[in-house]
C-alpha cells in the first residue's frame, strides 16, 4: 500500500455505539448518518484531535437511546476539497 505524507493529515475521532464501532473496525460498515437532527446535514462526524470529546458525545447519546455502549474509533484523515468561510 502506498502512503504519501500530507500537510493536510489530521487525527480525528468518531463517537458511536460499540456495535457500530466494531463493524467499522472490521470494515463491514461505515455509512453516513442521515438523521433529521444532524446539525451539519448528512454525513460522518468526527472530533478533531479530541478522543475524550468523541466519547463524551457518544455517552450523551445514551440518554436519547441512540447508543447503548459508547465507543470511539480513531482515524487518520487527509483533507481534500474543503469549504472555507
Amino acid at each position: 500500500m502506498y502512503h504519501a505524507l500530507s500537510t493536510n493529515l489530521l487525527l480525528a475521532y468518531h463517537g458511536c455505539d460499540k456495535a457500530v464501532g466494531e463493524k467499522i473496525l472490521a470494515r463491514q460498515e461505515f455509512k453516513p448518518s442521515e438523521n433529521d437532527y444532524d446539525s451539519l446535514g448528512h454525513g460522518i462526524y468526527f472530533w478533531e484531535a479530541n478522543p475524550a470529546r468523541a466519547l463524551s458525545f457518544a455517552a450523551q447519546q445514551v440518554t436519547y437511546g441512540r447508543v447503548k455502549d459508547p465507543m470511539v474509533v480513531g482515524a487518520a484523515l487527509t483533507l481534500g476539497n474543503c469549504m472555507t468561510p
